[in-house]
């Protein structure tokens, strides 16, 4: 049975935020290119989302906080989610060289 994916507002920020600065390069192209495989991936999680691990700060926040790897080189994003019930939350689209969550953050 597959989960249903929500996306919450923060996560839609993160996203909103880097289509922002594909723009602002004058990445038109590149950034549906990059919209297009985020969604690929994002699909990928309404099957088996508990093969991802957990992030490295779930039991700093308290939660069962876990990721998947998207993206590549200096591109790195980590798609922070939880899984309730049928659904997969996506919490946050952090970028690699960003400091670890913190509760507040999600």
């Amino acid at each position: 049975m597959a989960y249903r994916l929500e996306i919450t507002d923060k996560a839609e920020a993160d996203i909103e935020g880097v289509l922002i600065w594909f723009r602002e390069q004058g990445a038109t192209a590149a950034s549906q290119k990059w919209l297009t495989q985020l969604w690929d991936t994002l699909s990928t999680l309404e099957n088996r989302p508990e093969r991802c691990a957990q992030a490295e700060e779930s039991q700093e926040v308290g939660r069962d906080v876990r990721q998947l790897l998207f993206g590549k080189h200096r591109g790195i994003y980590r798609i922070l989610f939880e899984i309730q019930d049928r659904s997969v939350i996506i919490l946050r689209l952090w970028h690699g060289a960003r400091d670890a969550i913190t509760a507040n953050d999600l």
